[in-house]
């Protein structure tokens, strides 16, 4: 049957069903196009496993143009504001929200490794750690700083590290990693005091966590959590992790044993990170037990835990933990390639 039309010319009805296949294929591309830009809004998934973890890329988006280089830390401040501490390029960036634009902050910095909040004064405090300095400030859009120190107590800072926060009292802390003096203060300046924990932690320390009420120092190269039972009694108790071979301040598991970077109690376990690299590993593996998970304390000191490295990418470093509205988020960072693309902020939260 001929279907054409006998007053159409041969021509007009080539180019009629040309334009046709056109206008379907546009469409196609028009709806691959928008579930494409769907799908980038989106978290990205690295791993679902028996571990009962679900973990996403939570930062930078994937619209977000931002790139981090040795990113260490997220802080959450006032609302649905966010803070990043991006190490190597020596800046804040912050934004409100997930999914929105990472913007810059002004502050000046080099080498700050953590950032946080103190909702009672409305402040945000940062170890500004090759300065050598704790700093305060008001707004993280302006780079005008309210106070800041070398000292506590005469004492120097030498790269400050950590700083965390009571939330119940509004003490907070930072530590000195080298020499092991934790400090506790209520604000720059105010109501002073130090704990001179060198000997217990063994030597490096990166970290802080406060946690169930309690403060712990992480004796990063000798592989120990330092639990403060009494900050005025200066009293605390050692937990020295199982198979430690040497202290060092990177390396592998088989070389060195852990190197705890932080530990965070979280959704009934304990998480930990240990500064694992390719960089340290010669002939050994460098992904094994850089994330663990155990259930209390002597269990660290038994060796009774889950190696949780396979949910992280290869290569990769863990470093800083944060707990915020039922999720736990971790910095890593490709230390082979810095500034590549590897060095983001996770989010884990529990998988049904």
């Amino acid at each position: 049957m001929n279907l054409q039309p006998s007053h159409m010319p041969q021509h007009h009805f080539a180019f009629r069903i040309i334009s046709l296949k056109l206008l379907i294929v546009l469409s196609f591309v028009l709806i691959w196009n928008s579930q494409l830009y769907a799908d980038t809004e989106s978290p990205k998934l690295l791993n679902t496993s028996e571990f009962g973890l679900k973990i996403t890329q939570y930062a930078p988006g994937k619209n977000d143009p931002a790139v981090f280089k040795l990113t260490t830390h997220i802080a959450f401040g006032p609302g649905k504001e966010e803070i990043i501490t991006d190490l190597k390029n020596n800046r804040l960036m912050y934004r409100n929200g997930p999914g929105k634009p990472l913007v810059q902050s002004p502050i000046p910095l080099k080498g700050q490794h953590s950032v946080l909040y103190n909702p009672k004064d409305r402040l945000y405090y940062v170890n500004d750690t090759d300065n050598h300095r704790l700093i305060s400030f008001a707004d993280l859009s302006k780079p005008t700083i309210t106070a800041q120190t070398n000292t506590i107590l005469g004492i120097k800072l030498e790269r400050p590290h950590d700083i965390v926060i009571d939330p119940k009292t509004g003490w907070i802390y930072a530590i000195n990693p080298n020499s092991g003096h934790i400090f506790r203060f209520s604000a720059i300046g105010e109501n002073e005091s130090v704990l001179d924990l060198g000997v217990a932690l063994g030597g490096y320390a990166r970290s802080l966590t406060f946690s169930n009420g309690r403060l712990y120092a992480m004796g990063s190269a000798a592989g120990r959590i330092v639990e403060i039972t009494d900050w005025e009694k200066a009293k605390f108790t050692i937990y020295k992790s199982f198979g430690k071979v040497r202290v060092a301040s990177g390396g592998t598991w088989k070389s060195t044993g852990l190197i705890i970077n932080d530990a965070e109690f979280f959704n009934g376990s304990w998480y930990a990170t240990s500064y694992f690299s390719p960089r340290y590993s010669k002939d050994t593996d460098h992904n094994k037990n850089k994330l663990i998970r155990f259930k209390t304390l002597p269990d660290l000191v038994s060796g009774n835990w889950e190696d949780l490295s396979s949910l992280l990418p290869d290569k990769s470093t863990p470093y800083y933990f944060t707990v915020n509205d039922n999720s736990l988020y971790l910095a890593i960072y490709d230390h082979t390639k810095l500034g590549k693309g590897g060095d983001v902020i996770l989010k884990l939260t529990p998988s049904p």
